[in-house]
Parts: structure tokens; C-alpha cells; sequence
């Protein structure tokens, strides 16, 4: 078991301001310092998307052709094979292309798609406000039945008629439905049962009834509820109890009916909406240094929380739903805003710079730079770790052009995950806002290992026929094993060796050449190759001579013979 209470050390507190909890009242804070691989010769290559046995294979890191949007996305929900994704954009257009390509096609804030091909669906409704005003869509939930999306967000008004800040449609033709209500301000989360239509946000008023930012509505007569529980300050995340009993809320707030703790807690969904038992909240020292809730996922018998934060803890935990108590917590550092769970991988979305503190984890990365996406086991194995390992699953964006955000939204059904945001690239190339990878029964791993850099070749002193070769490792976004072979004069491979990598930590290598003619030149290449055959090849080295047999010279006092 975990300790039973637990606060950050000050010296892993993140003091970057993120978008996304008051001092955390959890069961325990076990950190772990990061495991240094050895560089050793290993048995034949494995990746992380063919893993050996005990480890968790990942999607591969490489992106699918997906269209694009000109804004940014918020929320994404699948349901079957559709992806509805919704944001502050205004059109969509395809895979390759740039803002303003003759193939756009237009999409006010709400837009569908293939999960499979990731093309666009005819699902075209126009969300929009009031002159001037901001259009967000934050939240997307569907019905269990799955015939009905639920829309949250900051706008007023659907296909000309008035929706102010929630709204639904009927699935799949997806007209709008005659659920109705009025909000004062902006609704950002959802949770919906059978029965019972969630919602939270920052508003303080529902169809004219007080309604401290929660609220519901009945799903079959549509009307306001009695369901009256109150958060003091914005509510960002809802997530519904594996038993459906409870919602768990995150968010801004202090307290929930008056009591902590602050930015994680949860309410019973019956007609009472009071406090169920809840432990873990998250950290708050002041208006100015607080962590919240970006994101709430349910499984079974666990709650998944993403976490934001001003100079407080951001990272990622897991709670037991029966109680708040903590399961673990990892603590990179890097405001994470989206979660997702797929065959047991927790992938999120954040700017982490510093993981430092998590098996195979990264340290603080230098000139500002930031893994944005990662993956780590949803249920690591407690006779081996405390916190969870970082898996090597290193797909990447870049910043959002306004607030250097990048991921936004996650969402997958069992075989593609769908990523949406703010960044423009993916991987290092051009691609806005949304995107999606998949696992290996829909799709094969082609993304080669990062270019290698030229090896230097040198004679070692006082040799002949000798030559040593010395090279960098390269790595692979999802492949933690490469092969290298070392290329003579480009025709001969005359050595091969394995060696794990990864981007933070990229070692030296060498290999000597022997048996050479004396006197001879050589040049030479290093190849490296993934699991999947996929290769980089660096650039020629600079010609190097070996040495020469010297022969001895005859004593002028020998006698000749």
C-alpha cells in the first residue's frame, strides 16, 4: 500500500503557466528516479509496437492521412466508426494541404469524420454566437445508446436557432433535437447516464434557476432537474463512476457543497447531489499556484485524471472511484491536458519537459524544448514499480501558435487513437490541429529512425590495416532497439550490432576495422534499422588511410653477404 498522506517537494513543483488543481490531500507520493538503460549488445531488435513478453506494445508513432482543421480542436468523442471533433475552427480540408486550399470545405466548430480513413463526414452544423463573441465547443458526450450527442460549450446558437452553451443532436442523420436550455455562461463539461444529462462549467444560472456551475437535465422530459450541487469556482472535467453512482468533477474550484477538497472531488448522481466519499484532491497554495483537472477517464474500477497547473503539480493519476484513495500519481513536470486509454496504455497530451521522476523517464530537456505526447501502462505492475514507466512512444507537435499548448484532446475506439489541438505540425510536419495513429491490426510501422549523423574514422597510432570507425546512436519514435551495420567503401557490411537508444540519451558507439592492406582508403556509412525493416543511413564518412608496413633498412657496417 501507499502511504497515507503525501505533499510535492517544492523541487519538482512545474513553473510553467498551463490551461488546465490546492495542496494534494492524497495517499501517497512515491518517486522514483528515472532508469538509466545500459548501452549493451542485445539480442536481435524489439519495438515498443512488438514488444517482448511483460511490456505493453503502443500504437505506432507514426500519423495517419487525416484532415486538417483551421482552428483549434477541444474535445473529440467516437463513436463507432465516426469521429465527431469539436473546437473553435471554421473549416477543414485535407491531409498535405495549407489554409485556404480549394479543397476546404466549411465546418463551424463542429465537424465529423472516418475513424478508419479520416476523411470528412456530411455532419455540418453551424455553431455560432452572438456578434463578436468567442465560439468554443469544450465538450462532446454521446448517450449510452449512442443515438444522441450532447454539446457543451460557449455559443448560442445551432443551425439559426437558440442553443445557449448546450445542446443535442440526433444520431446518426445528427438533426437537431428539441433539447433546449439557457445557461448564463459557458458549460465545458458533460457526463450522461441513461437517465441524466451532466453538466458543469462556469455558469450560476440554468433556464433562470440558480445553478452554482452544475447542473442536469432530464434526458427523457428534457427539463432542469432538482439535482442542485455547487462548485465555488470553474468546473473544467466530468467523468461518470464506473457504477454510474457518482460524478467526479475537476476543475478550478475549492470546494464542492462548501467542503475540499479542491480541484478533484465527487458528487452522487442521485436527486441528494451530495458529497460521496472522496480523498484525493489536488494541489492549491494560493489563487496563483494551483494544479486542476483537464481530463477524467473511467475504466472499470479506476479513475484517470489529467492535470494542469501555475507552479503546482501537472501531471497524471489514478484514484480508486470507491473513496478518492490514490492508486499512483506521476510527476512530470509539463501541464497535461488529455487523456485516453487504449489496450491498457495511458497515452496523454501536455508540454512535459521533465520526467525525470518516472522509470525511463527524460530529464529536464534542454533549450526549452517538450515532449508533448507519451504513453505510459494505465496498471503498472506494482512488484516492479510504484509510478508508472514512460513507454517509448515519442510521436510529437509542436506549440500552438498563441499559447504553446499543442495537444488538446484525445479520443480512441480500441484501434486508431485521434489526437486534436492547437499545433500545426506533427512529427516535425505540417499538419493543423488534428490527427490520428493506429495500432498494428489497421495499420504498419513505416516511420524510419531519425537521421544519423556522419562517423568519424581515425588510424589508430602505430596500426597497419587498422581503422576506427565512431558514430552517434540515432533513435526511433516508437522503437527502442535498433540495428546498426557499418558500411565499407559502400558496398560491404562488415559489422553488425544491436543497441537500444532513446532521444535524450544518445550514446557513442564504435567499431574497429582490422585486416585491412596497409596503405589502402576507405570510407564509411552507418546504417540503422528498426523492427520493421525501416532504415537511415548516414552520410559518407571522410576517406582515412590505414598505415604502412615501414621496411627496416640494412646497417651500413653489416657485412654484405
Amino acid at each position: 500500500m501507499l502511504a497515507t498522506s503525501w505533499s510535492i517537494p517544492r523541487s519538482r513543483q512545474h513553473r510553467h503557466v498551463s490551461r488546465r488543481r490546492r495542496r494534494l490531500p492524497a495517499r501517497a507520493l512515491l518517486a522514483i528516479t528515472a532508469l538509466t538503460a545500459a548501452l549493451t549488445t542485445v539480442p536481435p531488435a524489439v519495438a515498443d509496437t512488438a514488444p517482448p513478453p511483460g511490456e505493453l506494445p503502443t500504437v505506432t508513432a507514426d500519423p495517419l492521412p487525416t484532415w486538417q482543421t483551421n482552428g483549434t480542436v477541444w474535445t473529440i468523442e467516437i463513436i463507432g466508426d465516426t469521429v465527431y471533433v469539436g473546437g473553435s475552427f471554421t473549416a477543414i480540408r485535407p491531409p498535405g494541404t495549407s489554409p485556404g486550399d480549394p479543397a476546404e470545405l466549411p465546418r463551424l466548430n463542429l465537424a465529423a469524420f472516418n475513424a478508419t480513413t479520416g476523411q470528412p463526414l456530411p455532419f455540418n452544423p453551424a455553431v455560432e454566437a452572438n456578434p463578436g463573441a468567442e465560439v468554443i465547443v469544450w465538450d462532446l458526450q454521446p448517450s449510452p445508446d449512442g443515438h444522441t450527442l450532447y454539446i457543451a460549450g460557449k455559443f448560442t446558437k445551432i443551425n439559426g436557432q437558440s442553443r445557449p452553451r448546450i445542446a443535442a443532436f440526433t444520431l446518426p442523420d445528427g438533426p437537431l433535437t428539441g433539447f433546449r436550455h439557457d445557461l448564463d455562461a459557458a458549460a465545458e463539461a458533460l457526463a450522461v447516464t441513461p437517465t441524466t444529462v451532466y453538466t458543469g462549467g462556469n455558469f450560476t444560472t440554468a433556464d433562470g434557476s440558480p445553478r452554482q456551475r452544475l447542473a442536469a437535465f432530464d434526458r427523457t422530459t428534457g427539463t432542469l432537474t432538482g439535482w442542485t450541487p455547487s462548485a465555488d469556482r470553474r468546473v473544467m472535467s466530468m467523468a461518470l463512476s464506473p457504477d454510474q453512482t457518482q460524478v467526479i468533477i475537476g476543475g478550478k474550484f475549492d470546494t464542492l457543497n462548501g467542503k475540499p477538497p479542491h480541484g478533484l472531488s465527487s458528487i452522487r448522481t442521485d436527486a441528494t447531489g451530495t458529497n460521496a466519499p472522496w480523498e484525493t484532491g489536488l494541489e492549491r497554495q494560493s489563487d496563483t499556484r494551483h494544479s486542476w483537472a483537464t481530463d477524467l477517464i473511467t475504466d472499470d474500477d479506476t479513475v484517470y485524471v489529467s492535470a494542469a497547473g501555475t507552479g503546482t503539480f501537472d501531471g497524471r493519476l489514478a484514484v480508486n472511484p470507491d473513496g478518492g484513495t490514490l492508486r499512483w500519481i506521476d510527476n512530470c513536470l509539463g501541464g497535461t491536458e488529455a487523456i485516453t486509454l487504449l489496450a491498457g496504455v495511458l497515452y496523454s497530451g501536455s508540454h512535459a519537459h521533465d520526467c525525470s521522476t518516472q522509470p525511463d523517464g527524460f530529464p529536464q530537456l534542454d533549450n526549452n524544448r517538450h515532449q508533448r505526447l507519451l504513453a505510459e501502462p494505465a496498471n503498472p505492475d506494482p512488484a516492479r514499480y510504484d509510478t508508472p514507466p514512460i513507454l517509448h512512444w515519442f510521436a510529437d507537435t509542436n506549440a500552438g501558435p498563441t499559447d504553446g499548448q499543442g495537444p488538446r484532446a484525445m479520443d480512441n475506439n480500441g484501434h486508431y487513437l485521434w489526437l486534436g489541438g492547437d499545433f500545426t505540425t506533427i512529427n516535425d510536419q505540417p499538419q493543423q490541429s488534428l490527427t490520428r495513429f493506429g495500432d498494428l491490426t489497421v495499420t504498419t510501422d513505416t516511420n524510419p529512425p531519425q537521421p544519423l549523423t556522419k562517423p568519424t574514422v581515425t588510424k589508430p597510432d602505430g596500426t597497419t590495416g587498422t581503422l576506427t570507425i565512431t558514430w552517434t546512436q540515432t533513435w526511433d519514435r516508437d522503437n527502442k532497439q535498433l540495428k546498426y551495420e557499418i558500411i565499407r567503401d559502400g558496398t560491404s557490411v562488415i559489422h553488425t550490432l544491436d543497441s537500444p537508444s532513446r532521444f535524450w540519451d544518445l550514446k557513442p558507439l564504435t567499431h574497429t576495422d582490422t585486416g585491412l592492406p596497409p596503405g589502402s582508403t576507405h570510407t564509411y556509412t552507418i546504417r540503422a534499422t528498426d523492427h520493421y525493416g525501416n532504415t537511415a543511413q548516414s552520410p559518407t564518412s571522410d576517406p582515412v588511410q590505414t598505415g604502412q608496413l615501414r621496411m627496416s633498412r640494412p646497417s651500413p657496417d653489416a657485412p654484405l653477404r
